[in-house]
């Protein structure tokens, strides 16, 4: 089941695969985010996804659940898949998505 939170890009499981968030150096010590990884295909196999339980998307969820990220590491939403497949260059803002939210 695809969901739309807020914006435009579905929060669904084929979104979160194609998602970065996992590799990204802002969530990389995170023990938040850790914990909610160690269950991930459980998780996704659940209808409707919960976004208080994955640990990225951030594009199509808004700020982040999990409050021990790092956002003064590197951002890399620009490299996502998710990022081109929906123009999120032309939203606000271009990155941070887990800090900042997101808007089109």
């Amino acid at each position: 089941m695809n969901q739309t939170i807020g914006n435009e890009v579905p929060f669904s499981a084929a979104n979160v695969g194609k998602c970065l968030c996992r590799k990204c150096p802002v969530q990389e010590r995170s023990q938040c985010v850790s914990g909610k990884l160690a269950t991930i295909a459980a998780t996704l196999s659940k209808s409707p996804l919960n976004r208080e339980e994955i640990p990225g998307l951030y594009c199509a969820t808004g700020n982040a659940t999990c409050q021990d990220l790092d956002p003064k590491q590197e951002c890399i939403c620009g490299g996502c898949a998710v990022f081109s497949e929906y123009d999120l260059a032309n939203g606000t803002p271009v990155a941070y998505y887990c800090a900042e939210g997101y808007s089109k």
